[in-house]
Order: structure tokens, then C-alpha cells, then sequence
């Protein structure tokens, strides 16, 4: 990992530069690993961990305090913390296979510019396969997602890689970029594509009456008192010639039928989804559904074990850096094959030094 943490790039002025970017960024990373929540916890755990972090970086001048972390944070450059996190995690992603990316964003709750400012928005590029997060973009609200998510793309290397999208993303910017960039995608269609929308509402219907015996993929779930059942269809999209003049780059209509019951009541919806792509009912199902557990293996994960949304910072910049280190942090405990719970991992990162080695160089490859 070090070796990637060295192509991080400093900003500042070389004059006064008492401390090295790259020992800042172990410390941190590793007080994140370790449970630390801001610039104060990081100090205290490199003040207390000193002869620790020694056995991998100089430290030539011991730890800084919090604001001094916090204003070397300031000269970091985020793309290139982002371009290191991106050349780490797709040495992982090689090794355990491609499944689809889902783009999706999350609201900082805390992390403002000022009290009253609206809080930072990031959206996020994560790999369903590995469960790995690999590439982030940070804004200053949620009316900035759109053109976050275009700037993130051309951030990454779209060849041959699914992407899926929730239904803000449907947008045909977007799609031609990817198509054009040689990837694919999955868009979910909702009310703000109306004619789309009503299109795609129309030949399902039509679809489904006439093709009773439709081709489908299946997919059942249980607990927390409900049962669901998940039904995807996809056939040939067939756009009025007006609107394909527009999504001329869509090739296949995809509806997910919910059959949901909890105690004695049972509910039915259906979503429909674009694409780009040409695949089975059984691959687009589970692309779908890879994408809407990012909720829960990586947003719910982030508030749960680093309280994300209660953490207060008003300074963009630094909140955003902290950000980029707790998904790294999140990856390299993902990564680590104890069987047991995250947060299981994160309290034995904290009372551990041989643990948080394993956690941060890999089991069994400690430097």
C-alpha cells in the first residue's frame, strides 16, 4: 500500500515543510483504521502509536498537531489521493473479477464550508464484485451530483466495464459518454424522462400480454419479518422514433417486478431500467440488485463505523481528503478475511498492532 500512498502529491511550498505528506497520510489512514474521527483523534493516535508508525515511515519530526494536519491536508492534491486509491484497488479488482460499477452519491451531513452552507455531496464509483469503492468526486450540494458523476467519469477507464445509474443519472450526456468511451450501462427510467418513462411503461405492458410465457431471472429474499421476490424481464427496447432519435444508444428495455409481504400484506411495484447492453435477464438482475446494496456495504457502513453524517468540518477540502481515507480504510478492512464483523475488525484494529498491520499491508505480508 505504501507504494501507492507515494504517488500522492504535495502542493505546498517547499519552504517550512517540517512534515512529509506521505508519513500524514499512513498516520491518518491508519488512526482512521483504528477508529479515529477527525484531526484531533488522528493527532492522539500518532502521538500515542509513534514508535509503531516509525517501522514504516521516518517521522523525522514527530506528529504534528490537528490544525497542522488539517492545513497539510489543504496542499494534498485530491485527484492525485484519488489516482493512488484507483491504482491500489484495481490490483484487487483484477484478482477478484469484474462484476459492475455503481455510481451513486452520498450526502456529508456535517461537512460544510460554513454553518450555514449546504453540506458536501460526494459520489462515489464502487465495484459490486469486489465491494471495493475505487474513485470519488466531492461538491458542495446535491444540485452539483450530475455534473460530479460526468466529471468522475471521464476520471475512469470505461472500456468493457457495466455501469449502473439511479434515475437522476438518466440523462443522455451521460449514457453517450459511456457508449462512446466503449463501456456500457443500466439507467433507471422515472418520472423526470417523461416521454421515456411512458414508453417504456407502454411496451411492457404491451410485452407482457403478448409474451406470456417472457423469458425471466428470479431471485428471493428473507428476513427482518419479509418475504420478497424479485422477477427481472428484459426484451428488445422499441422506442417511437422521436424519442430513439434522442436514446439512440439504448438497446434494451429492463422491468423488475417487487413482490413484497410482510405479515399479512402484500405489496407489488414495478421499475423499469435502459440499456445500453445486451445481456440475460439473469445479468441484468443481478446488476440491479449489486447496485442497490452499495446502500448498505458502503453508506450504511460509513455512518455506522466511522459516524460519517455526525461529523462536523467546516473546511471542504479537508472534510474531502478524511472522506477519500475512511473508503480506503473501509476497502482494506473489507479486504482482510477474518471472519467476523467490520466493526469486529475496526476494535481489533484499535487494540492490535499486529492486526492493523494485517489489515493495512495484507494477512501474512507484513512490511
Amino acid at each position: 500500500m505504501l507504494k501507492h500512498l507515494d504517488k500522492i502529491t504535495d502542493c505546498r511550498s517547499h519552504i517550512n515543510q517540517e512534515h512529509d505528506v506521505i508519513d500524514i497520510c499512513f498516520l491518518v489512514l491508519s488512526a482512521v483504521i483504528s477508529g479515529a474521527q477527525s484531526w484531533a483523534d488522528c493527532h492522539e493516535f500518532g502521538t500515542l502509536k509513534l514508535m509503531w508508525l516509525r517501522k514504516y515511515r521516518p517521522f523525522a519530526n514527530g506528529i504534528p498537531s490537528q490544525q497542522s494536519i488539517g492545513r497539510i491536508f489543504r496542499g494534498v492534491s485530491k485527484q492525485s489521493l484519488l489516482d493512488a486509491l484507483l491504482s491500489w484497488v484495481n490490483e484487487h479488482r483484477l484478482s477478484t473479477g469484474l462484476s459492475s460499477i455503481a455510481i451513486d452519491g452520498k450526502v456529508l451531513k456535517g461537512a460544510k464550508a460554513s454553518a450555514s452552507s449546504a453540506a458536501l455531496h460526494m459520489v462515489t464509483a464502487y465495484d459490486t464484485g469486489s465491494g471495493l469503492v475505487f474513485s470519488a468526486k466531492s461538491g458542495a450540494s446535491k444540485k452539483s451530483e450530475l455534473k460530479l458523476v460526468q466529471e468522475l467519469l471521464t476520471c475512469l477507464d470505461l472500456k468493457s466495464e457495466l455501469l449502473t445509474f439511479d434515475a437522476l443519472h438518466c440523462q443522455t450526456q451521460t449514457l453517450d459518454y459511456i457508449v462512446k468511451e466503449g463501456g456500457h450501462c443500466i439507467l433507471q427510467v422515472k418520472g423526470n424522462q417523461p416521454k421515456l418513462f411512458e414508453a417504456v411503461q407502454a411496451q411492457f405492458a404491451d410485452y407482457i400480454t403478448n409474451t406470456p410465457d417472457a423469458e425471466c431471472f428470479t431471485q428471493d429474499d428473507k428476513g427482518h419479518g419479509r418475504v420478497e421476490k424479485r422477477i427481472t424481464f428484459q426484451c428488445p427496447l422499441n422506442l417511437p422514433a422521436e424519442i430513439k432519435m434522442k436514446w439512440s444508444q439504448l438497446t434494451t428495455l429492463i422491468a423488475v417486478e417487487r413482490h413484497r409481504k410482510v405479515g399479512n400484506k402484500t405489496s407489488i411495484d414495478t421499475h423499469f431500467y435502459v440499456s445500453s447492453a445486451v445481456l440475460t435477464s439473469e445479468a441484468f438482475g443481478t446488476a440491479i440488485r449489486a447496485h442497490w446494496q452499495t446502500e448498505n456495504n458502503q453508506h450504511w457502513l460509513l455512518d455506522t463505523l466511522f459516524q460519517e453524517d455526525k461529523q462536523k468540518m467546516y473546511d471542504e477540502d479537508g472534510a474531502s481528503i478524511l472522506a477519500i481515507l475512511r473508503r480506503w480504510a473501509l476497502n482494506l478492512v473489507k479486504l482482510h478475511p477474518a471472519k467476523t464483523s467490520q466493526n469486529q475488525k475496526f476494535n481489533r484494529a484499535c487494540w492490535s498492532d499486529d492486526f492493523r498491520e494485517e489489515i493495512i499491508f495484507g494477512a501474512g505480508q507484513k512490511v
